[in-house]
């Protein structure tokens, strides 16, 4: 009988949850003789250079990579993919494809089971206590992004005490915040809106932010918890040893785990029964808050080993980069994989690539995310002193591995993470950690690292000049027009610009019935009518303005003007030009494309990917009016 598979999909999962949270589901999983498969996402933060948005999506199609309808049981933390949308497309892939029971770790549809803390309730407790034990009034909020899954329950739980207590908030006392500790400089300039009326207690979404509040605080001459109390959300290590530790809601991963494979077990025994997905969780005082109810806590050496570890860790993440750079030619790139994934953490690992001669592999603008096949070019272990196992061995990327390394005695845990570059799907690196071994931080540099060596390999390899290899990565070859990369760099610069005065438009454009002029006329009319929208586009826009092929028949274009008036100019210009241009051709058939806008409100990035989307959905209710009265001649 086949062992048992359990597909686990997580973001960063070097934090803390994850890790505790994985490695307590890979012991439980091997007592059940069940191999772990792990696809292991992470996100990206805006930056003052703008957000990276094909490497998004690079980083998003993980979710792409395996065959859902293999594993006997899912578990996914929705709340840990960074990026916008993703969660959304792993769960339309999960419910057309699983035949398994799917756990989903504090957020998730209703038809899957949602294993959770209560965010509200807990928030909600925690805030009272400030309330009611020390008596505060002027509260600060620091919450997670607000479109995260937890963060609306925290901010209502928050929102809800302070509205109770008659306490009345102002524009300056809840501040977006990211989940991570980079933002705790923004936090405080926003919460002081340049006084020096300091809140007496800050409360955070999470630990990690709470450590950025009492950081900042203390740089600015403020003692944590005299002069402003702090807490924080989910009881994490690092805000246990922080100084001061940390009140927090304690959560303990480990539990979710312990509770996903008691329903399992339920599940796969036959049993019937309405299970239990609740978990217990309390608030845990440390001194950051003052009241004298911290647990006592001595981290001094585990402190000192972590930051000992990461010191280490930055050390080596300096020389992959320079190993790298030695020289540019794939043997050396993969001899620098192999040697440093000794640092990795787990004692084996496979490195696998997309089929170069796949003809996805080749297009930039691809659909499938993956070549069917990948092969498997070398075995690598943590032992220095052995050399990496060249194989170069083809198989069915569905199948993880080839049965020889797969099919073992006893259950594993495999850690999928995609090799990348922009929206480029190079690979994945599959990590094969022992009991009790876990990837650091490290693997995010050195899979960044190692992707842009393989990918300036294929560069290199395929075109001889600099010049050449900057057009052809941004020029679509057929109409001379951007692709995606040549997109994200023209919207790139378009919101470096931006000034407030004009409005961003962005435009989607889909052509109609393309399918039949290729069937009726064949491909090269196909071809000429691809190129006529692209020309078309290109002659209805104005200076700042960019268009950009994203796929077969898909364009999208960037309107920028001071005029209220620019969508509707644009939809009539282009009406009108298509028909000219139709007439002039002689053509017996006609060239028609469907056109949605949407206007992207202010600078902030983090909302292109969902002005994208509706100008899609507006694009396609335009496509199937069109439709409804119009055929092809």
């Amino acid at each position: 009988m086949p062992r048992k598979k359990i597909g686990v999909f997580m973001g960063e999962i070097a934090q803390f949850f994850q890790k505790e949270c994985g490695m307590k589901i890979a012991r439980l999983a091997a007592q059940r003789d069940a191999d772990v498969i792990l696809y292991a996402s992470y996100g990206s933060y805006a930056s003052p250079y703008g957000r990276n948005l094909l490497s998004e999506m690079g980083k998003k199609n993980i979710i792409y990579l395996p065959d859902y309808s293999v594993f006997d049981a899912i578990i996914a933390q929705p709340g840990s993919f960074d990026i916008y949308g993703m969660d959304t497309e792993f769960f339309g892939l999960v419910k057309k494809y699983a035949k398994c029971p799917v756990f989903c770790l504090q957020d998730g549809p209703e038809e899957f089971y949602k294993i959770s803390v209560s965010n509200r309730e807990s928030m909600y407790r925690m805030t009272k206590h400030f309330i009611d034990e020390h008596k505060f009034t002027k509260l600060c909020y620091m919450s997670g992004p607000f479109t995260a899954k937890d963060s609306p329950e925290r901010l209502k739980g928050f929102m809800d005490a302070v509205s109770e207590a008659g306490i009345i908030l102002n524009d300056h006392s809840v501040f977006e915040g990211n989940y991570w500790t980079n933002r705790g400089v923004q936090a405080m300039d926003f919460f002081l809106n340049g006084t020096e009326d300091y809140p007496e207690a800050i409360i955070c979404a999470n630990d990690y932010m709470a450590i950025s509040i009492c950081d900042e605080l203390k740089k600015r001459g403020k003692r944590v918890p005299e002069d402003v109390c702090v807490s924080g959300f989910d009881g994490v290590l690092e805000g246990q040893q922080n100084e001061p530790s940390l009140t927090t809601i304690s959560v303990k991963p480990e539990d979710f785990a312990d509770k996903i494979f008691a329903i399992l077990d339920d599940l796969w025994s036959g049993k019937d029964t309405l299970p239990d997905t609740g978990i217990n969780n309390e608030l845990s005082f440390g001194k950051s808050c003052g009241c004298g109810k911290q647990k006592y806590f001595s981290g001094l050496n585990d402190s000192e080993r972590v930051i000992r570890d990461n010191e280490s860790l930055l050390r080596e993440a300096g020389k992959i980069i320079a190993d790298y750079q030695n020289e540019k030619n794939f043997e050396n790139s993969m001899s620098v994989a192999d040697y440093y994934f000794g640092f990795l953490g787990c004692d084996n690992g496979f490195l696998c690539l997309c089929d170069e001669n796949d003809p996805v592999f080749k297009s930039v603008e691809q659909d499938k995310k993956y070549s069917d096949n990948l092969i498997l070019v070398q075995k690598m272990s943590a032992d220095l002193s052995v050399n990496a196992e060249i194989v170069n061995r083809k198989f069915l990327r569905k199948d993880i591995l080839p049965a020889e390394f797969f099919e073992t005695e006893k259950p594993q845990v495999y850690i999928v993470f995609p090799l990348y570059y922009k929206n480029k799907e190079l690979g994945c690196l599959v990590a094969n950690p022992s009991s009790g071994q876990w990837p650091n931080a490290l693997v995010h540099m050195y899979i960044n690292a190692l992707s842009a060596a393989i990918e300036n390999y294929y560069y290199q390899n395929q075109f001889l000049e600099i010049s050449e290899i900057t057009r052809q990565s941004r020029t679509d070859a057929l109409t001379g027009i951007y692709n995606r990369r040549g997109f994200e760099s023209g919207l790139q610069k378009i919101m470096e610009n931006y000034s407030g005065e004009k409005t961003v438009t962005i435009a989607s454009i889909d052509m109609d019935f393309l399918k039949q002029i290729n069937d009726e006329y064949g491909h090269a009319e196909g071809d000429y009518a691809i190129k006529t929208v692209a020309e078309v586009i290109g002659e209805c826009l104005g200076e700042e303005e960019i268009c950009a092929r994203f796929g077969g028949d898909e364009f999208l274009a960037v309107l920028v003007s001071d005029k209220e008036d620019r969508e509707e100019r644009f939809y009539e210009d282009f009406r009108l030009r298509l028909e000219e241009a139709v007439k002039a051709s002689g053509k017996k058939y006609t060239i028609h494309a469907s056109v949605g806008t949407c206007e992207l409100k202010g600078s902030n990035t983090n909302q292109i990917f969902e002005c994208m989307q509706t100008a899609d959905e507006r694009m396609y209710e335009n496509k199937r009016r069109f439709k409804k009265t119009q055929t092809v001649h």
